[in-house]
Parts: structure tokens; C-alpha cells; sequence
């Protein structure tokens, strides 16, 4: 029995002895923001950093993971946090990357519990850095900056083209950029006119728009209320969209192809 509760004492020991790697930042307000890092006593990899938010001793947020890590256990560089002018919405940022937002107005916390980016949550960040961004704060996350990105090769794989949406004011504008891994050169699709969605909940992500390759020198794409477009390339890797009006036949090919389901993606040191 005292063997046991030797043990038991020691294990509580370690659970209640304050990190290395913890982090605590005062907010004011008697607000204030905790980072934890797994100590090396329970660390099995993968290992996770998680956060609490609390605000005069009320916990506002529970303690959640927002970062997986590797054998390090503790984030290194500059780790600092910046409010908006009213302090209502703060941002913790580990070498100029925000990767934890909050908004005290509305309790709203980013990401979510599981520290994963989803729709919702890209949604959400936008809105949060739009605030600073008004504020004259330009701030970047590189999980909101690729959430919206992706790779489609050609079936030879000669081509990939790198699909992406930019956020222009209330918009989504797809930009295409082609890598000729061949020639080892790179280039920017143009399609005749910009194609943009609404970047709310108003356009179906999953249903609203489709990207393929047609052959291995043809690749299309289809956007709900900006018609279809295709491309095909020469002999020297140099893409031209194809003139309207499309064959009908073709129309139907692009359309067939499905809408891109974005994967939820989450922090990782």
C-alpha cells in the first residue's frame, strides 16, 4: 500500500507541476489565455498543444488541442498575442502565424475543438481577420491561406494544375496555376472573365462547382453562374482557353466532373 501511494503521489505530482512549455497570457479585463504543452512524462507521440481561455476565474473556453507537435513537445520562436483596438478579439500568433483567434463579444472560438479547420471555421477566421485588417493589422495563417488550395495532375502527369480560391472583399475568386514539370516552368491560367462565387454559406461548396482533366492536354472547369472553361495546352506547355461557344458534347464532359470535398486540416509543428 505505501509503494502504491508513492506512486499515486508522484503521478499527481507530475500532473499538477506546472509545464516547462506552458504559457500563460494576460489579456486584461481579467481575461486571460493558457497555452499547454504536453510534458515529457505522459508524451507519446503524436503529441498535442491545447489552449484555455478564461476571464475573471470563469473558464470560457475549455481546455481544447489546437496543434499536434513533434518530440520538440514545446513551440519555439516568437509566440505573442495581438487584440483588435477594443480588445474584443484576440489572436495568438507563433512566428507571425495566427493560430488561435477568439471573439469575446460572441464567445466564438478558433478552430474548433478539435483543432481542425472545416467550412465553418474558414468562414469564421475570415471574419476575425477581417477585423484586424480594418484595423490596419494584415494578419496571415497559413492554415486559412491553403485551406482553400489544391492539386489536380494530368493523367500523364506532365501538368498540375494548382486550383485556387482568393478571397476578394465578399467574393472567391478561382485562380488556376499550372506547373509544367517538364519544362520545369510555371504559369497562371486566365479564364475570358474572372471566375467568383459568394464566399458564404450561400454557395454550395460540395455541389457548386467541378475540376478535371478532359485528356492529357485538356482540362476544364465548371463554376455555378460562370459558365465552363477549358483549356488546352500545346506542344510547349503553353494553355489557352478554348473560345465560346463550347461543343455541347464538351459542356456535359466538364460538368460531369464533381466538386472538390475539402479535407479539414489542423496545425501541426
Amino acid at each position: 500500500m505505501i509503494s502504491v501511494g508513492a506512486i499515486w503521489a508522484g503521478l499527481s505530482y507530475f500532473v499538477s507541476k506546472p509545464a516547462e512549455g506552458d504559457f500563460h497570457f494576460d489579456l486584461g479585463k481579467g481575461r486571460s489565455l493558457d497555452i499547454y504543452c504536453e510534458g515529457e512524462f505522459f508524451y507519446e507521440p503524436p503529441g498535442y498543444v491545447s489552449y484555455q481561455i478564461t476571464e475573471n476565474g470563469k473558464v470560457l473556453v475549455p481546455e481544447r488541442d489546437f496543434c499536434g507537435i513533434g518530440p520538440q513537445r514545446v513551440p519555439s520562436g516568437r509566440l505573442e498575442v495581438l487584440s483588435t483596438q477594443d480588445g474584443e478579439t484576440i489572436a495568438f500568433r507563433r512566428n507571425f502565424n495566427v493560430m488561435i483567434m477568439h471573439d469575446f463579444k460572441t464567445n466564438r472560438s478558433w478552430p474548433d475543438e478539435n483543432g481542425q479547420v472545416k467550412w465553418n471555421d474558414f468562414l469564421l477566421a475570415i471574419e476575425l481577420l477581417q477585423r484586424f485588417k480594418q484595423e490596419g493589422q494584415d494578419l496571415y495563417s497559413d492554415l486559412v491561406d491553403h485551406y482553400l488550395k489544391f492539386y489536380l495532375s494530368s493523367p500523364d502527369e506532365k501538368f498540375s494544375v494548382n486550383q485556387v480560391w482568393v478571397k476578394q472583399g465578399d467574393q472567391a475568386e478561382l485562380q488556376l496555376h499550372v506547373i509544367d514539370w517538364n519544362a520545369g516552368k510555371t504559369q497562371l491560367l486566365l479564364p475570358r472573365e474572372k471566375i467568383s462565387v459568394p464566399l458564404t454559406e450561400k454557395f454550395v461548396w460540395r455541389s457548386g462547382w467541378g475540376a478535371g482533366w478532359l485528356s492529357n492536354n485538356r482540362f476544364g472547369v465548371w463554376v455555378t453562374g460562370a459558365g465552363v472553361h477549358v483549356w488546352e495546352f500545346s506542344d510547349d506547355g503553353m494553355g489557352t482557353e478554348l473560345p465560346a461557344p463550347l461543343d455541347a458534347e464538351l459542356v456535359e464532359d466538364v460538368k460531369s466532373f464533381p466538386a472538390y470535398r475539402f479535407e479539414p486540416q489542423s496545425f501541426r509543428l
